[in-house]
């Protein structure tokens, strides 16, 4: 947001909950909804903030939820309805209010009585969006990932590598996997933790395995525990130094069963950081485009996730898919999107401002004066 304000622009901030300071130029309002379930609430708190936006006379209302009314949607969430249809209680659900709900928040947004733009960091679910709603292709942008320059790999890699596996008593003939991530079990740890149990001998005695994110571990520690490989999986809970562990360990595996991208595949190529990912990521494109790791071929199979890592363990092809990686991370826009989402709110502003000329409602054009930033902490999940 602050890569598009200009001197003279301010920000109505409308969220359900705000943790930290608030910026400058937000001018932070807390909705106290009420209701007993996520989707009653999300109706209360649309309900008492769709008024305050007729009342605001906004340049320009952007959304983080799916919801009536927005002029700019970032599209952070999969599409609903393909996940309602493909549920195998799909003929039950599509009766059920919370499904009723979602889908009109997500029609209202995609729909093609709608007006509103959505800015897509994912071409899977652009796609999805485009079968399931007929969305016209001039209102979905796309916009380029937006990797922190900081996770680019240092000078000083090596020492920082050492360090850590000092740090954590991992010698220089063991094999550190990473994953990084909350929603165990979406990200499919699960998966991970079998496939170390199905290694070679040789290899698993050799082999470990860290999970950095916040979440109930418990089920998956005993899973360990039934495979006989506790002490090589190792839960560091959530930390702020993660670069550090993209730089100690020698692959990233992220065998997830659902992800809209896949920020940490990312992540772990701009540091030079191979991959073994599963087909469903939205960037595990870019892992093949770059050559910098490999798809596994059955995520559901322990077994053919097992040798998907026998085969990349190798310190000669590791390397090769880590130059593959840094290559791609030095010549390919991984960067841009607050950029590019900036200049598509300033464009979309213009844009109406004119129409509201046209229309002789009198609202100022030059710049984008006001913003409606609406945003909620309460997922919209089944």
């Amino acid at each position: 947001m602050r890569c598009c304000l200009q001197a003279d622009d301010t920000v109505d901030v409308y969220v359900m909950e705000w943790q930290g300071e608030v910026p400058k130029p937000f001018n932070v309002q807390i909705i106290e909804t009420h209701g007993w379930s996520n989707h009653a609430r999300l109706q209360s708190y649309i309900d008492q903030v769709l008024p305050q936006l007729h009342q605001g006379a906004y340049d320009l209302v952007i959304g983080f939820n799916k919801m009536p009314e927005l002029d700019v949607y970032y599209a952070a969430d999969p599409c609903y309805i393909d996940r309602i249809r493909s549920h195998p209680l799909h003929g039950l659900l599509q009766f059920s209010g919370r499904v009723k709900f979602y889908k009109a928040c997500e029609e209202a947004v995609f729909g093609k009585q709608s007006n509103t733009v959505s800015m897509m960091i994912s071409d899977v679910q652009q796609t999805l969006f485009e079968d399931h709603y007929g969305t016209p292709k001039d209102r979905l942008v796309s916009l380029p990932p937006g990797i922190d320059r900081d996770r680019k790999r240092p000078q000083n890699t090596e020492l920082i590598r050492q360090q850590v596996r000092d740090e954590f008593n991992i010698s220089a003939d063991e094999w550190l996997l990473l994953m990084v991530g909350t929603g165990f079990k979406t990200k499919g740890v699960d998966r991970a933790i079998a496939a170390l149990a199905n290694l070679p001998d040789a290899i698993k005695q050799q082999t470990k395995l860290m999970i950095i994110g916040d979440g109930d571990n418990r089920y998956l520690q005993r899973q360990a525990q039934q495979y006989g490989i506790d002490k090589q999986v190792k839960f560091l809970g959530g930390r702020s130094d993660i670069p550090r562990f993209l730089l100690a360990a020698d692959l990233l595996i992220h065998p997830a069963r659902k992800e809209n991208t896949g920020t940490v595949i990312l992540e772990a190529m701009v540091a030079g950081l191979p991959s073994l990912v599963s087909d469903v990521c939205g960037y595990t494109k870019h892992v093949i485009r770059a050559d910098a790791g490999l798809v596994i071929k059955n995520a559901d199979s322990a077994q053919q996730t097992a040798l998907d890592l026998v085969e990349m363990l190798d310190k000669h092809k590791l390397q090769q898919w880590s130059e593959h990686a840094l290559h791609y991370a030095a010549t390919e826009d991984l960067y841009s999107m607050p950029q590019q989402a900036a200049a598509v709110i300033r464009s979309q502003a213009k844009q109406k401002g004119k129409n509201n000329d046209n229309n002789g409602l009198g609202y100022r054009r030059c710049r984008i004066y006001w913003f409606a930033y609406l945003c909620s902490v309460i997922g919209s999940g089944l």
